[in-house]
């Protein structure tokens, strides 16, 4: 499965239908998948991941979500995928554009606690959809973790890694400080 295969099925899932449903779509279209695409749809979603890794996403996140832990942060990530192909090519260069997303606009509007399950930003289901379905053919005690491992030691491409980001997020995020900054006192 090449990018492009991965962008149709993440958009392919609809955008407006909510995260349980859209991870039954995804894990419905990944059955017909061979091992071989189901390992490289998890690959390109663990790239995707790491184009919206950096600090101050994780600001970004912090301040949408009124504080963010690990795992949230990873469901978060998984969300920005699932707005799509041209939001995540946006918003991975400047997280302030986030502003501009209408579920992001949506969500300021009301504190946290009043969102619904269905529009919280966070999309779990994506993040292990491949997994569970790696797992629910394979018969070994390998898992699609260890394939991916696998392919990245075979890998001899020199990899860059991130630089860290050290603008103050107040700064680097203005739109979305305006938005959400004072939530966490309320």
């Amino acid at each position: 499965m090449d990018i492009d295969g991965f962008w149709a099925i993440i958009e392919g899932s609809g955008r407006d239908t909510d995260s349980v449903e859209r991870g039954e779509w995804i894990e419905r279209a990944l059955v017909g998948l061979s091992v071989e695409d189901l390992v490289d749809f998890q690959d390109h979603l663990d790239e995707q991941m790491s184009r919206v890794c950096g600090d101050l996403m994780g600001e970004a996140a912090i301040l949408i979500l009124c504080g963010c832990g690990d795992d949230s942060f990873s469901r978060f990530q998984a969300w920005l995928v699932g707005l799509g192909r041209d939001t995540l090519d946006r918003v991975a260069g400047d997280p302030d554009l986030l502003a501009d997303e209408p579920e992001v606009r949506r969500l300021a509007e009301r504190h946290p606690r009043d969102w619904t399950n269905e529009e919280y930003p966070w999309f779990e289901e994506l993040e292990f959809v491949a997994v569970h379905e790696y797992e629910r053919r394979e018969l070994d005690t390998d898992s699609i973790y260890d394939a991916l491992r696998a392919r990245y030691d075979a890998d001899t491409t020199p990899h860059q890694d991130r630089e860290a980001d050290d603008r103050d997020p107040d700064e680097a995020l203005p739109r979305l400080t305006a938005m959400f900054g004072g939530r966490m006192w309320d």
